[in-house]
């Protein structure tokens, strides 16, 4: 089994979807992702940590070929006046992912797009994404509004102690699993050829 430990809101997790994605249309393996709710307590943006943000995007573009567009830059990143809050990307993967479970990798990469590549987080924009894999928006829309469920934070207390259990410190953390034994796959196998993250993993 292989565990994949993330925020949507981290440029390195988003980076690293092409190289995930391959790696599940190649493997056999099956597949649990923890949102660990890292960037869900709201932090005040400023320019300085926008300006961060931005040349550190450039890099993971550059390694991975993941855009970051101008959207992004113009409407996430300008606006200093909304925190840095991952709870509602954390809350719509969630939701979309417990209705199509065998889709959590491709739904994770598009509640990231909405980010990264088109510049919006709004309601509307995860609304027309659940509806897209198929939910009910009414329905998705109520359990959005009502915030976190219990069932969500207890997972992400769980990704959390599986990651001081195993001395992890940040994410995307891939972790292949044999019988009990966790092992972590090189993190640097996620940002180059995906075929080399593909053989890696065949050959554990």
């Amino acid at each position: 089994m292989l565990h994949l430990l993330f925020d949507p809101l981290c440029g390195w997790c988003y980076g690293a979807a092409p190289a995930l994605s391959a790696l599940k249309a190649h493997t056999n393996l099956k597949w649990q992702l923890h949102p660990t709710g890292l960037f869900s307590h709201p932090q005040a943006m400023n320019a300085e940590m926008a300006s961060h943000f931005w040349s550190n995007d450039q890099r993971i573009a550059q390694m991975t070929g993941q855009e970051f567009s101008q959207a992004y830059k113009n409407h996430i990143l300008a606006d200093l006046n909304t925190p840095f809050d991952s709870s509602a990307s954390t809350l719509a993967y969630y939701l979309i992912s417990q209705a199509v479970p065998e889709q959590a990798i491709d739904v994770l990469h598009r509640v990231q797009q909405l980010r990264y590549a088109k510049g919006t987080q709004d309601t509307v924009a995860f609304l027309e994404l659940a509806a897209g894999f198929g939910l009910d928006a009414e329905k998705f829309a109520q359990n959005f509004s009502a915030g976190w469920p219990k069932e969500l934070r207890a997972i992400t207390e769980k990704a959390q102690a599986l990651m001081q259990d195993n001395g992890l410190r940040g994410v995307p953390t891939l972790l292949l699993q044999k019988g009990n034994q966790l092992s972590v796959v090189p993190s640097a196998l996620m940002y180059q050829n995906p075929q080399d993250l593909i053989d890696f993993v065949a050959k554990q």
